[in-house]
C-alpha cells in the first residue's frame, strides 16, 4: 500500500507500507501525513520563495510560477548530477512557433529527454488536463511529422534536437496544483492555486523592488 506525504516544499512524495501491523502503520502515517500536510498547506511558501528569489525568471506569465515549482519538485526525482531540467521550452519548424513544452527532463548521460511534462495550474482542473494533452498530441504529431525540420528555442545555453527524444524512452505526464489527481493529473503540488498566486505576486514585487534579480 501506498501513502502520499509531503515534501519539504509541500509536494507529495510516496511511501510504501507493507508487512505485519498494517493497520496501525496505516494510522500512524495518516495523522503524520495530515500533521505535515497541515503545515505545508497553511501558505507557507517561504522555503520556495528562498529557492527561487535568485532564479530570474519572467513570472509575469501566469503559468512561470507553476513551471518553476514544479522543476524544483521534480529536481527530489532527478538530481542535478545526473540530469538536466529546462522549463518553456518553444518549438516550430523554422517559422511560426507551433507549440511550447513547460518541462523536459533530460539524461546528462544518453542525453535523451525522459520526461517530458506539461504544467498546468488552472482553476478549472478539466480545462487544464485538456490543454495538456493537446500540447503533447500537438508536440507529438509535429515531431512525427517533421522530424528533421523541428527547431526549438530555449531561454538558456540548452540546444535541443528531435533525436534526443526517442519513442518509449521519452515519457509523458501532466502535472498540477493541490487536487489535480483526482481530476487525472499525473502529480500535483502541494500548493493551492492561491498559494501560487501568492508566491507569484511575492516574486514580482521582489524583483521590481531590486531585492531579486530581474529576467534579461
Amino acid at each position: 500500500m501506498k501513502r502520499r506525504i509531503a515534501n519539504r516544499y509541500g509536494v507529495p512524495s510516496v511511501v510504501s507500507v507493507s508487512g505485519w501491523g498494517l493497520s496501525v502503520k496505516i494510522i500512524f502515517l495518516s495523522i503524520l501525513s495530515v500533521l505535515f500536510s497541515a503545515v505545508c498547506f497553511a501558505g507557507d511558501i517561504e522555503p520556495v520563495f528562498e529557492a527561487l528569489k535568485s532564479s530570474a525568471v519572467n513570472y509575469e506569465p501566469d503559468g512561470a510560477v507553476c513551471e518553476q515549482v514544479a522543476r524544483l519538485r521534480l529536481q527530489e526525482d532527478y538530481p542535478d548530477k545526473d540530469f538536466l531540467l529546462a522549463t518553456g521550452i518553444e518549438y516550430s519548424t523554422g517559422g511560426q512557433t507551433l507549440g511550447e513544452l513547460d518541462l523536459v527532463v533530460i539524461n546528462r548521460t544518453t542525453q535523451k529527454v525522459v520526461l517530458v511534462m506539461e504544467v498546468k495550474c488552472w482553476k478549472n482542473y478539466g480545462q487544464a488536463l485538456d490543454k495538456a494533452k493537446a500540447q503533447r498530441d500537438r508536440f507529438t504529431w509535429n515531431l512525427t511529422k517533421y522530424p528533421h525540420q523541428i527547431r526549438f528555442t530555449t531561454y538558456s545555453d540548452l540546444h535541443l534536437r528531435p533525436e534526443q527524444f526517442e519513442g518509449n524512452a521519452t515519457v509523458f505526464r501532466s502535472l498540477s496544483h493541490a487536487g489535480g489527481i483526482r481530476h487525472g493529473f499525473d502529480m500535483e503540488l502541494g500548493f493551492t492555486l492561491s498559494e501560487l498566486r501568492d508566491l507569484r505576486m511575492k516574486l514580482l514585487k521582489c524583483q521590481a523592488w531590486g531585492g531579486c534579480p530581474r529576467p534579461e
